[in-house]
Order: structure tokens, then C-alpha cells, then sequence
């Protein structure tokens, strides 16, 4: 949606111009075939040629994308570990500057997905409370279901409330519950938890304490109205399982980001304890087999993790970039601060 709406902004600047797409392909340095998908809104581009398209038409940056006022970009609606908005700008200067099919197999909170907006894209996840909640946003009668739902739980808050909550899923028909159901508990317990963290225990319970708040919002219908918008307008196929499967489609061209548990550093001081199984140094291994894989493939491949001996022995001879970030999510107060992150590429 919001390429089309860039594409139009820059056809129509061109047009002020009287510059045809052969002169402007040629000053940008850009093919004109691939000129003509940017204006048809069939592209996503980096904001790096997004400048050199302002450049070229002598425009500012700001009047290309430029939306219409109504318009709203959808943003994460559970806040994830590992979740990736702080460090956003930065992965996005690495996206490749044009390819096929967007995967993601950790998507998470889904910042990057909701930044690119791109027109076909695979999405996963190993929890199955969290894909039950991206798919209410497939159907518009799912989605108000949702906000029904959350809106019970937000008016009925309180701390006895949030453990009878957080109980159901130890109850044996749990997984008979709807999309719906599944996704207003995950979302309602993620705003009322403690520090907004997923964590379970090794049966597989939710098990994270109440973070003993007078009051939660559970929701914003502006947001959840613009995630259903976009997958309404765009090709966008969810799945749950083993990042393997959720990949296993990907041809040459397609992008996929791969943003794992991380590892965890020498002292032990990191959160990877996403699910009751984990994420250990064998899996990393095996995800590094299917991030050479898929280089051979000749797709284009992204992945983060953090910067430890581990990662960068599985990724040696590939581009390594390290980054500061924070980490915002842990049990411990200590463990939370600055750590160093790396964003891995095959381009």
C-alpha cells in the first residue's frame, strides 16, 4: 500500500519535470524496468535509493513519501524479545535494494515486516499463541472478534484476573479455543505482564508474573485496523513451526531475515528462553546449515544475533557488521543494557 503511494509521488514529480523514465532510469543509475515497478508501487526500496531519487528529481526526501493523512503504518502489536524497532534503522540500510518474496520465520513482533510493507511475504513462528494472533488480521470479522475480546479483559483487570488468565493454557482443551481466544489471552497477558516477556516454562505454561498494573491497554483499533488493511491488500502467507518449514519454499531473489533466540554470551547473560525447549548451540548450527543453504540458492539472506565467539565462527567469510543495542527485555534488571549485536549478510 504504501509503495503505491511513493510510486505515485515519484511518477508524479517525474512528470512535473517532463522527464521521461529512460532519462530518469539513466540519472539514478537504475534500471528502467525496475523504474517502472517503483512507480507501480511493485518495489520496496531502501532509503538509500530513496535518496537518490529525491536527489535526481531535485526533491525533498519527505514530499516522496509523503501519505495521505488518513493513512497509518502498522506497527508490532505485542512486544516481543528480541523484538527489533531500536535497531531498525540500521537493519534497514542492509535490505537489499530489490527481491521477490520477503520470508521470516522468527517473525516476532514483526517491526521489520511492518517497515518494508512488502506486497509478498511469508511469515512464521515456532509459538503457536503468537501465529493464532497474526492470523486474526487475515479477516476483518476475526479481527473485531479480537477487539471484543481484549476489550472483556482490559475492563475486568486486575491481578486475580490476570492469573486465572495466564491459567488457561495449563487446561487440557486449551487448544480447542478460537484464533480469536488464543490471541486476545497472548496479547492482553503481554501488555499486563511483567516487562511485556514471553516466557515458558518447561511444560510449555506461560509463567510470568503480573506486572501488577492498575490499568492496561490492550489494544489500539487505529493499528490493528492498519495490519488488517495491509494483509488485506497484499499477498501475506503465515505459518507455525520449524523455521526449516516456513523457509523451504524460498527461491533465488527472495529475501529472508532470519532473527533467532539469540545466543547467548560466555556469562551467560542473555534471554533466549523463549519457549520450554529453547534454543541451543546445536540449533544455532543448524540454522547457520540452512543460512548456507540458502545462499546457494541465490537468495538474499539476513540474519541477526549477538555478537559472540559462536556466531562469529558459523558465519566466518560472510559480512559482518556489529552494532550497539539495548537490551530491553530480561527478568533481571541487570540484565538489561547495552550489547553488541551483529547483522549478518550474504550481499
Amino acid at each position: 500500500m504504501i509503495q503505491k503511494q511513493i510510486g505515485e509521488n515519484i511518477k508524479k514529480q517525474r512528470k512535473i519535470l517532463n522527464m521521461s523514465q529512460e532519462l530518469f532510469a539513466d540519472i539514478v543509475n537504475i534500471d528502467r524496468a525496475q523504474i517502472s515497478k517503483i512507480e507501480s508501487g511493485k518495489i520496496n526500496m531502501t532509503i538509500d535509493t530513496l535518496h537518490r531519487i529525491s536527489k535526481a528529481l531535485g526533491t525533498k526526501l519527505s514530499d516522496l513519501v509523503s501519505i495521505s493523512e488518513d493513512f497509518i503504518l502498522p506497527k508490532p502489536f505485542v512486544k516481543w524479545a528480541g523484538g527489533k524497532t531500536q535497531v531498525l534503522n540500521e537493519i534497514l540500510k542492509l535490505v537489499p535494494k530489490d527481491f521477490n518474496t520477503y520470508y521470516e520465520p522468527f517473525i516476532g513482533g514483526g517491526a521489520l515486516l511492518f517497515s518494508l510493507l512488502p506486497k509478498k511475504a511469508v511469515i512464521g513462528d515456532i509459538n503457536k499463541h503468537l501465529i493464532a494472533s497474526y492470523k486474526c488480521f487475515n479477516d476483518s470479522n476475526s479481527m473485531i472478534n479480537l477487539i471484543k475480546l481484549l476489550h472483556n479483559h482490559q475492563n475486568k483487570h486486575s491481578e486475580e484476573y490476570f492469573y486465572l488468565i495466564r491459567e488457561q493454557d495449563r487446561e487440557d482443551n486449551f487448544w480447542n479455543k478460537s484464533n480469536e481466544q488464543i490471541a486476545a489471552r497472548l496479547i492482553y497477558l503481554n501488555k499486563a505482564c511483567f516487562n511485556g516477556l514471553y516466557r515458558e516454562n518447561s511444560k510449555g505454561y506461560f509463567n510470568v508474573p503480573s506486572g501488577k498494573k492498575d490499568k492496561v491497554v490492550a489494544y489500539s483499533y487505529d493499528n490493528f485496523n492498519a495490519i488488517r488493511q495491509y494483509f488485506a491488500n497484499n499477498k501475506i502467507h503465515i505459518m507455525s513451526g520449524d523455521f526449516e518449514k516456513i523457509i523451504s519454499n524460498a527461491k533465488a531473489n527472495d529475501f529472508i531475515y532470519l532473527d533467532p533466540p539469540y545466543d547467548v554470551y560466555p556469562d551467560k547473560n542473555g534471554f533466549v528462553n523463549y519457549g520450554k525447549d529453547g534454543f541451543s548451540e546445536k540449533e544455532q548450527r543448524r540454522l547457520a546449515d540452512v543460512f548456507k543453504k540458502l545462499d546457494k540458492q541465490g537468495c538474499y539472506v539476513m540474519l541477526s544475533n549477538h555478537n559472540t565467539p559462536l556466531i562469529n565462527e558459523l558465519y566466518e567469510g560472510h559480512n559482518i557488521k556489529v552494532i550497539k543495542a539495548k537490551r530491553m527485555i530480561n527478568s533481571k534488571g541487570s540484565g538489561r543494557g547495552n550489547v553488541e549485536e551483529v547483522i549478518i549478510t550474504n550481499y
